[in-house]
């Protein structure tokens, strides 16, 4: 009767630790909810923001694509007016040269004709000098995509941090429901062994029924040791 009343206080004490325990792992299981509500709305904003921040390259990106065709069609449209103003320019002084001969003496026509070429020069300094400036705006168009593409990189990968962050975790609240069912099971076994010790009084004081059970009992009291807690558990 002794060793029953002693096994019944290790058992009472025994419920009381897997209380507990199960107050310390609803705590954990809490707390682990939150962490991942966190990570859960840490993720859907940083979707939402790469969704915003992918929209808001996309229109750049095509603002500066069409910014650029029209840049390097006007170049080109330049580039040919270059080309058919040189070939005008000369035109003009293989006429210029006719002219020196044939009117050598017309101070006029000479004055005339030498206004216009220096107007087609002016002309041709202006067209250069816009040629200049919309080939330096294409360049600059194609260096802000370069820039562009490797900022998308990076919010790639930042997207992929958080990503394996949310698998450790799952992971994690996985082991701590296994432990919590092996804490179960073990809990089970020893309310079988506590109704097996105290069985029929037909027995003898000094005789201890299943004594190799009680030992083994003992054996898993101290076995059963809470795990460590949620201070201990580093997740990366």
């Amino acid at each position: 009767r002794q060793e029953n009343m002693e096994l019944a206080e290790k058992v009472k004490k025994l419920i009381a630790q897997y209380e507990l325990r199960e107050e310390h792992i609803d705590k954990v299981f809490k707390h682990k909810e939150l962490q991942q509500q966190l990570v859960d709305a840490k993720l859907q904003r940083t979707t939402e923001l790469m969704r915003e921040v992918e929209e808001k390259h996309q229109r750049e990106r095509d603002f500066l694509l069409k910014e650029a065709t029209e840049s390097r069609h006007k170049c080109e449209l330049m580039k040919e007016q270059e080309s058919q103003l040189k070939q005008q320019l000369s035109l003009y002084m293989d006429k210029f040269e006719e002219f020196q001969t044939t009117l050598a003496k017309s101070n006029e026509v000479f004055t005339t004709f030498r206004q216009e070429m220096e107007k087609m020069t002016k002309k041709i300094k202006k067209l250069e000098k816009e040629t200049t400036v919309w080939r330096t705006k294409w360049e600059n168009n194609n260096q802000a995509l370069l820039q562009m593409a490797e900022e998308k990189t990076v919010r790639d990968e930042d997207y992929k941090a958080l990503q394996g962050k949310l698998e450790r975790l799952e992971k994690l609240c996985r082991a701590l429901q296994r432990e919590r069912n092996d804490l179960n099971k073990k809990m089970d076994l020893l309310q079988g062994k506590v109704s097996e010790g105290t069985g029929p009084p037909g027995e003898q004081p000094g005789e201890q029924p299943g004594g190799e059970e009680a030992v083994g009992s003992d054996t898993e009291l101290v076995g059963l040791q809470p795990p460590p807690g949620p201070a201990e558990t580093t997740v990366n």
